[in-house]
């Protein structure tokens, strides 16, 4: 590993960090969110993903141009969205539509633009939803990033290796100020582009299986929405509620955190910590397929 791309990681992670604290100064009395799982409820400044995003479209555009487009674009979309509330169909096609240029910019043939164009847009979306607790959403998309760095190392791609763990060192930087107890949230410009990201490098070095099984924690959340919430009326929805410390779920929708906390009730960040080990576990079960999938060729 040479000094230029341990200069690389170093001056994304201390770049984020930076750019995050002095965004969640000027972001607290303009756009703000109240942390809810807290028995005092603080405002805590909001659409701070524009710091690790903005490191990214910088620094990732010395290593790829197209990857720094993926970040820029669907951060951009995030912002909107953040500002203005777009519709469900208005975020997957907006998103969707990400796919053309960078397709193009990568050489991709049609089946492969069409891959991306699909994956992008579901994929963002996936990481934006499994979301809501301190550090949870950064935290699983460092961690997903990180194994699936080590899936193309492991493949002997040492140039997207290197990518990937740019883009990780600046969510590194941001999870600093917004793991527990969360100093910014990340907003959808900072969760988007997360999977903007994955679904991109996915196709690229076609490892599209074990983004799959990295995913596996974020498909199993999307399903447990869209099924409990598709025959539950909204009225009917109620909001984790903490009590004595604890978070604890009373009917209304499910998804995989309030499922967990349906069995057991559990502190803020002992649910997050649930969460990152069974997000590590899929990503160990991506490495085992990898390391099975080389041995067969």
């Amino acid at each position: 590993m040479d000094l230029y791309y341990v200069g690389l990681l170093f001056i994304s992670f201390i770049s984020s960090y930076i750019l995050t604290s002095s965004i969640m100064k000027k972001m607290i009395n303009v756009k703000y969110g109240i942390d809810l799982h807290k028995k005092e409820k603080t405002k805590v400044a909001e659409m701070g993903g524009i710091a690790p995003v903005s490191v990214n479209i910088g620094v990732l555009s010395i290593l790829n141009p197209a990857v720094s487009i993926v970040m820029a674009l669907s951060g951009i979309v995030g912002i909107v969205d953040d500002i203005a509330k777009l519709s469900p169909w208005q975020k997957l096609i907006l998103l969707g539509l990400i796919g053309i240029p960078a397709g193009l910019l990568l050489d991709f043939n049609l089946i492969k633009i069409i891959s991306l164009i699909l994956g992008i847009s579901i994929v963002s979306n996936l990481t934006n939803m499994l979301a809501g607790f301190n550090g949870l959403e950064i935290g699983l998309g460092i961690i997903s990033s990180f194994f699936i760095g080590l899936v193309l190392l492991l493949k002997g791609d040492f140039s997207g290796f290197q990518i990937v763990m740019v883009f990780t060192a600046s969510y590194l930087g941001f999870f600093m100020l917004n793991k527990y107890p969360a100093k910014v949230f990340p907003g959808d410009v900072g969760t988007l582009p997360i999977g903007a990201f994955l679904a991109t490098i996915a196709v690229w070095k076609d490892i599209i299986p074990q983004l799959v099984i990295v995913l596996t924690p974020y498909l199993l959340d999307a399903f447990l929405k869209y099924y409990t919430a598709g025959v539950t009326k909204r009225e009917d929805h109620k909001p984790t509620t903490l009590k004595n410390g604890k978070l604890y779920v009373e009917g209304g929708y499910l998804s995989l955190p309030r499922l967990i906390l349906k069995k057991k009730p559990m502190k803020e960040y002992e649910i997050v910590w649930v969460l990152w080990s069974i997000s590590a576990f899929f990503g160990i079960l991506s490495l085992i397929y990898t390391t099975t999938q080389l041995r067969c060729i």
